[in-house]
């Protein structure tokens, strides 16, 4: 496994493959681990919500993930999502710990009151009808000032991420976030350095996917230049979409990742953690 070549790097800590035998599991691309690491939410392609605790053994490397409670996610008008407006791809708790979801193919952000799973739209119901499909938000961050950064897929033809920033009634165009290499963006995260962790995927054909995580300085306004903490030989780990951050009891960040198995037997679900050293 390739580790950075700048001055930081990411130490693997342990992979651990969830199964649960149930409907609806699997799928899952967003996720927002507790601050200890205890436990977690992530939403699915299908629109479900779970919430889940980690059993942690003394290495601190997980031993045993239990779902606490599941449930489908809702529409504007209150109804399950399913179809055109299920379709959940990133999900960000703010510095309020109010939780955000953005979604692909009926394009959209929203805030999620928890355990009712009614949402609270941030804007206008066709706000983002040019992105209606399925290449929309694949990542979204909750930024310091209670602010998001919501971040399409696949790169633009000028190899640039396309962004946007808001809040509830405010979203514009943001800063285009640099791309390289033919990875599509997957998730992001604003890291305890307050710098943007972005977590990318690419799949080489056969030989599976090949994820990558990079790190830009960001004022609010205009990335810095990107710092590869991670790159993986294609097929090493499965098809990584969420990305989560949080601090053991030593002080030391922990990089947390889920899989999204795409509901294929052939793929699986597993969270992959690191410990950032520098």
């Amino acid at each position: 496994m390739a580790g950075a070549a700048d001055a930081a790097d990411l130490v693997p800590r342990g992979t651990y493959a969830w199964r649960e035998d149930r409907d609806g599991f699997g799928g899952y691309s967003g996720l927002a681990m507790t601050a200890d690491g205890a436990g977690f939410l992530t939403i699915s392609d299908a629109g479900e919500m779970v919430r889940a605790r980690v059993l942690r053994d003394a290495g601190g490397r997980i031993a045993a993930v239990e779902t606490e409670w599941h449930a489908q996610l809702h529409d504007n008008a209150g109804k399950p999502v399913a179809g055109f407006t299920a379709d959940a791809e990133a999900l960000s708790v703010g510095p309020d710990g109010t939780v955000y979801v953005s979604y692909e193919s009926y394009t959209r952000i929203t805030s999620v009151s928890i355990p009712g799973m009614m949402p609270e739209t941030l804007h206008r119901w066709d706000f983002f009808r040019d992105l209606w499909g399925n290449a929309g938000f694949e990542a979204l961050a909750a930024l310091p000032d209670g602010r998001l950064i919501a971040i399409l897929e696949t790169p633009e033809d000028d190899g640039g991420f396309r962004t946007f920033i808001g809040r509830k009634g405010d979203w514009r165009a943001g800063p285009t976030l640099p791309a390289s290499d033919g990875f599509d963006a997957a998730d992001a995260v604003i890291g305890p350095d307050g710098k943007l962790w972005l977590l990318e995927r690419k799949l080489a054909s056969a030989f599976g996917f090949a994820t990558r995580i990079r790190r830009f300085a960001f004022d609010g306004v205009v990335f810095g230049p990107p710092e590869t903490l991670l790159e993986t030989p294609p097929g090493t780990l499965d098809n990584m979409e969420g990305i989560s951050l949080w601090t053991d009891a030593d002080g030391k960040t922990v990089v947390s990742l889920i899989s999204d198995d795409n509901f294929l037997i052939v793929q699986k679900t597993i969270l992959v953690e690191y410990e950032l050293s520098e």
